[in-house]
């Protein structure tokens, strides 16, 4: 028996509830018949002509990714332009678009929570409390380190797990970090609950300059970690996620993560001369 694509969003929102989203976000399908049947699903982090590309090769039904297509409404389907004519790649080849993203932020278990996993924090909560009757979901993770170190240590550490070999780092590598606040993907505006919450360290992505400045002057740490490279790892954890629903409700539907993704943004590293070196962008190891 295989799920419609209505079926697969319902298993989906059992782990990230729907209220769970931003007031801003735009989440659930995007694209497609919710009723159309679904053999082979594909999951990513963005939507892009690469994903539709390998969903259309691989006769995949459906996409899931993390990052909604749409966020305002489209004024013009002028298929000269980027948006419009990925819309109507997806529309064409009858492929389904859905999109979890800040519901699976606020999950438990979800986007944030992986980091903290990783780096081994206790005694976990979110940084802003989405719902106040359920304290374990909201956005970011504070937690602390098992053991102080220092921040080279945890650096390191980061750039590793993520294969990131590019870091914006505010904050001195030998100052010790007991208390790490994150946020997977953009995190500046929770910044202020970090400082509240007495972190070391937050790890995040997009940060913006005064934020630096100011933690600079706070004698706070600060890494950037990359938008990409925070939020990738939950791909693979939503896909298995959906192995287990389709196992568990006797479903016929393959999953697959679509395994060309990476960073959008290369490392340009300057050298002696006018020589340096381009590192291009990478992800995460599945193995992580």
């Amino acid at each position: 028996m295989s799920p419609t694509v209505y079926e697969i969003w319902n298993a989906l929102s059992k782990w990230a509830p729907p209220g769970l989203a931003e007031s801003w976000d735009n989440i659930g399908l995007q694209v497609g018949d919710p009723n159309a049947p679904v053999q082979r699903l594909i999951v990513a982090l963005d939507a892009t002509e690469d994903v539709l590309e390998a969903a259309a090769e691989r006769q995949a039904q459906m996409v899931l990714t993390h990052h909604p297509l749409l966020f305002r409404p489209v004024s013009s389907l002028d298929t000269s332009k980027q948006l419009p004519r990925l819309l109507a790649g997806f529309l064409r080849k009858n492929i389904a678009l859905a999109a979890a993203h800040t519901n699976l932020d606020s999950a438990v278990g979800g986007v944030s929570d992986l980091l903290a996993d990783a780096l081994e924090l206790f005694n976990v909560k979110p940084l802003h409390t989405s719902e106040p009757d359920t304290p374990s979901v909201g956005l970011g993770r504070i937690g602390n380190l098992s053991n102080s170190c220092k921040l080279s240590e945890i650096m390191y550490k980061i750039s590793s797990m993520l294969r990131n070999p590019g870091l914006l780092v505010v904050g001195h590598p030998e100052q010790m970090i007991t208390r790490v606040a994150l946020c997977g993907g953009s995190g500046s505006d929770l910044w202020p609950m970090a400082v509240d919450e007495d972190a070391d360290l937050f790890l995040s992505a997009e940060i913006k300059h005064h934020i630096a400045r100011e933690a600079e002057q706070m004698g706070k740490a600060i890494i950037d970690a990359g938008h990409f490279y925070t939020e990738w790892p939950v791909v693979p954890v939503l896909a298995e996620y959906m192995r287990q629903q389709a196992s568990d409700k006797g479903w016929g539907l393959k999953v697959d993560i679509f395994d060309d993704e990476r960073s959008p943004f290369g490392i340009w590293i300057n050298g002696n001369a006018k020589d340096g070196e381009f590192v291009p962008g990478s992800r995460p190891s599945l193995n992580k």
